[in-house]
């Protein structure tokens, strides 16, 4: 048995010191086996590495490699799980068709996105387009309400600085008064001692109307609305461009690309009817290995691992028996 056939041994789990003592069947059930097998792995190592490139981002080569290898190991371990199973395994089988139908239905959604590519980012161009514009709409009334909310708040200045103006054009001084009482010496009494009188100071002092520094304190806030108001309204002249702006700046993801290439397959027959057909024979490819395995006709191989499994359960069973009679 030469190197490649053991590294094809080694692949599909079976054993080189048995095969090479089987015959042509078996030599045909295992180059079968190692093509389906060989073409799973090349498969989803492609698909691995298409996913590393466009989706988790990775630009150099070793990483994508390593990526793809990664899933060429997955399909493989899952393949020799069939491939290693002894007999019929009903249940296993009905789980390996709907692990097709899963994979499958991710493979061709990958591939679909590559190769509709160019009719997928005119979709999301499309999406985006109306994401725009209803985020346009949104900013935009919320630049509304605060300008709104900014000029009632001037219109209201407006009015009680205009009462205050009139009030200091009437009173433009207002005058403080001030009362002080003190004690004078007013004589003496009979008795010759002093007597002492209260006295009321009445002081008028004109200082400017107090209202004059309200007045101010609003023209000082009127100037902080309007320069708030005259921000809102550049802004929102550049609200589309920025807006545009961000949103194509965002790294296009993969259910923006799947709802993309949902858009594009269900527009047209022709792409939907090319994505049953690769959905189909991924599907098909998938079931590769299972098919061959789940045939009628076994090769002198599985004979071989058959029989030695019924010899070991028939010498486990007579040596319970054996230690059973012992025991009576």
């Amino acid at each position: 048995m030469n190197i490649f056939e053991r590294i094809g041994c080694f692949l599909i789990g079976w054993n080189p010191n048995i095969l090479k003592e089987c015959g042509e069947a078996s030599q045909r059930q295992f180059r079968k086996l190692l093509s389906a097998i060989s073409i799973m792995m090349i498969l989803w190592g492609t698909i691995g590495y298409c996913c590393a490139e466009r989706y988790i981002g990775i630009q150099t080569l070793i990483p994508k490699l390593a990526i793809a290898i990664v899933f060429m190991f997955i399909i493989l371990c899952v393949e020799r799980v069939i491939i290693l199973t002894v007999g019929k395994a009903t249940m296993m089988a009905a789980m390996r068709i709907a692990l097709a139908l899963c994979m499958a239905l991710l493979g061709s959604s990958i591939f679909d996105q590559i190769i509709f590519s160019n009719d997928i980012q005119q979709a999301i161009q499309d999406h985006r387009e109306d994401v725009i514009q209803q985020t346009i709409n949104k900013r935009l009334a919320i630049y509304d309400a605060d300008m709104r909310k900014i000029n009632a708040s001037i219109d209201t200045l407006n009015v009680k600085n205009e009462a205050l103006y009139r009030d200091l054009a009437d009173n433009p001084t207002s005058v403080i008064t001030t009362i002080s009482t003190s004690e004078q010496v007013a004589g003496t009494d009979a008795n010759g001692n002093v007597r002492k009188v209260k006295v009321h100071n009445v002081n008028k002092t004109v200082v400017p109307n107090p209202r004059a520094e309200q007045a101010k304190g609003n023209e000082q806030q009127l100037k902080i609305y309007n320069q708030q108001l005259e921000t809102l309204r550049n802004n929102k002249k550049d609200i589309d461009k920025n807006t545009r702006a961000e949103i194509q700046a965002r790294p296009t993801g993969f259910i923006e690309e799947l709802e993309a290439t949902l858009q594009v397959i269900s527009d047209s027959w022709i792409s939907l009817v090319f994505y049953v057909i690769l959905f189909l024979f991924l599907t098909f490819l998938e079931l590769f290995v299972l098919t061959i395995k789940m045939g009628d006709n076994k090769c002198d191989y599985e004979l071989i691992v058959e029989h030695q499994l019924n010899l070991k359960k028939n010498m486990i069973a007579n040596t319970e028996n054996r230690f059973s009679k012992m025991a009576v």
